[in-house]
């Protein structure tokens, strides 16, 4: 796809009014949940905790970076918020994924890792922008912490599930657009927040 800000049949306004306007309806629940967001099972040891940051992948859950600066834009948006969310941030990263064409999947993500005082709270505000009124806590899975997802359609029929979490360390969003109907989408969000994390040096 050449980069020319946009591929030819995609609708980024329609991927930016679904995410950052006003554009989601009959709000849903996003993922299975959880009676809360730390996974107390498959909690991280302070070893594998330590020094954690996040890095943009070459690929995220099998789909390619967009190239599209109306797409990416979306996730950058909202990156500001986030740093303030972790200090002194020492990693930052939003990009897109996918979204080719108009019926292609997308996933857009941003986050940033430094020192999160408040998790729990820090999750809340990570989602307030995208004015998803049902969230609800879901399993945070092997990184710990608390999570958080919400669904949505829009006017347009185009569905969107958003989850973000929040540890010590690190935060992040990550929203799957699609034309498509969304089942459930947790072990996906688990596994694109995996693919997030940057391996320790």
């Amino acid at each position: 796809m050449a980069d020319s800000g946009t591929s030819p049949n995609f609708r980024p306004t329609l991927v930016r009014r679904v995410l950052l306007v006003a554009g989601v309806l009959m709000l849903t629940a996003g993922c299975s949940t959880a009676s809360g967001g730390t996974d107390a099972a498959a909690a991280p040891s302070p070893s594998a905790v330590a020094g954690r940051k996040l890095q943009k992948p070459e690929t995220l859950l099998g789909l390619p970076p967009s190239l599209s600066r109306e797409l990416t834009g979306v996730p950058e948006s909202r990156l500001e918020d986030l740093k303030r969310q972790v200090g002194e941030p020492t990693s930052a990263v939003a990009w897109a994924y996918g979204g080719e064409t108009e019926d292609a999947d997308a996933v857009l993500i941003s986050g940033a890792s430094g020192t999160v005082a408040d998790p729990a709270g820090a999750v809340s505000r990570a989602l307030q922008p995208y004015r998803i009124s049902d969230v609800r806590s879901v399993a945070a899975g092997p990184l710990g912490g608390e999570a958080r997802c919400g669904r949505g359609r829009t006017e347009e029929g185009s569905q969107i599930t958003v989850c973000g979490w929040a540890d010590p360390q690190t935060i992040g969003v990550v929203a799957f657009v699609s034309s498509r109907p969304q089942g459930d989408l947790t072990s996906k969000f688990h596994q694109a927040r995996e693919e997030m994390q940057r391996p320790p040096a």
